[in-house]
């Protein structure tokens, strides 16, 4: 269930909306593994009162440490190439800048279109020695179930941010644009 008190504190104003999305190391096998780590960060500021053309958005890629060469499989998934993590900061530093781009994070809720996003950076921050984030965290997918019943992201994107399904998936500011696209919609539901 979705806190509909954050919703409202989204929707006056009380609170901006970041939708984030991440890519990270990937292959056939395993979309849940431990073992993966984040390899790009991409978000939206959600403004309600703009056009999504307007919204404000950070992208960076991020060297993963562990294993930093690429799988073949998440090279073709991503489009995101050796070269483009290789010349990218670390997760920490990658994690600073984003945080930098989203103050104030008092006001700050982030948001995803599932869990797995927010489930991806605790990986990440564990790993670096690094503290969870301690910011309220909103799930798109959870929120558009509750609202026109549950779909997955292309259904939901194409029922609700149609112009979405021509972006390239699987890299992070294109899905956070859509999800934060999709949102969009969800707040202003019966408008």
């Amino acid at each position: 269930m979705v806190d509909l008190d954050l919703v409202t504190a989204v929707v006056s104003g009380e609170r901006r909306i970041v939708v984030v999305d991440v890519e990270a190391t990937c292959w056939k096998k395993g979309i849940f593994s431990r073992k993966k780590e984040t390899i790009e960060i991409g978000a939206v500021l959600l403004l309600l009162d703009r056009a999504h053309a307007e919204w404000p958005e950070f992208q960076t890629f991020v060297h993963p440490a562990r294993l930093p060469r690429l799988s073949s499989f998440c090279r073709e998934l991503t489009g995101i190439t050796q070269e483009n993590v290789d010349a990218a900061p670390s997760f920490p530093e990658a994690l600073r800048l984003f945080l930098d781009w989203a103050s104030p994070l008092e006001r700050v809720v982030l948001a995803s279109w599932s869990h797995y996003d927010a489930w991806q950076l605790d990986l990440d921050l564990e790993a670096h020695d690094l503290p969870k984030l301690a910011l309220p965290f909103l799930d798109v997918k959870k929120l558009a179930a509750q609202i026109i019943g549950s779909k997955n992201f292309e259904d939901t994107a194409r029922d609700l941010a149609p112009d979405c399904i021509a972006m390239p998936r699987h890299r992070a500011i294109a899905d956070a644009h859509c999800t934060a696209r999709i949102l969009h919609r969800l707040l202003r539901h019966g408008d």
